[in-house]
């Protein structure tokens, strides 16, 4: 009997990968040029009407803080949108929805947006929002209620 002897050797070299660590994750350096404007719409008969944006420079955005002192009961629906900065298209992308306010959080997702709504044990809301974009191999995780 011939004994087989298979060498680790012939195999091939590792490919670089560009990217560029942050805070958030892993990003692809060549869309750093990019900026994302989000906008957000909340309507409730409590607060009214208000308007949050952020010119960011990556694909996420905190749009409501604890600072600002909104009660999630108090949001009855949202209309969100980004826009791609410089973009030869103008393309929008929007999302809206209505908030779930018997939960501790509320999320939707499109193919393009991803908005998530949670709230401290006070109450008071935060929002957060990412592109998605093209991007099919981000994983989004909530935590549970």
């Amino acid at each position: 009997m011939t004994d087989n002897i298979i060498s680790i050797n012939n195999m091939t070299l590792p490919i670089n990968i560009n990217y560029k660590r942050n805070s958030y994750g892993f990003s692809d350096p060549s869309n750093e040029n990019n900026r994302y404007l989000f906008e957000l719409i909340i309507n409730g008969q409590i607060i009214g009407r208000k308007y949050f944006g952020n010119l960011e420079d990556i694909k996420y955005s905190h749009l409501i803080k604890l600072n600002h002192k909104i009660k999630l009961t108090s949001i009855e629906n949202y209309k969100v949108s980004v826009t791609i900065i410089p973009s030869d298209n103008n393309i929008l992308y929007e999302l809206e929805g209505n908030i779930n306010q018997y939960e501790s959080s509320s999320t939707q997702r499109s193919n393009s947006l991803y908005i998530e709504f949670t709230k401290n044990d006070i109450g008071y809301a935060m929002c957060s929002c990412f592109y998605t974009g093209l991007d099919y191999n981000k994983i989004f995780a909530s935590p549970p209620n």
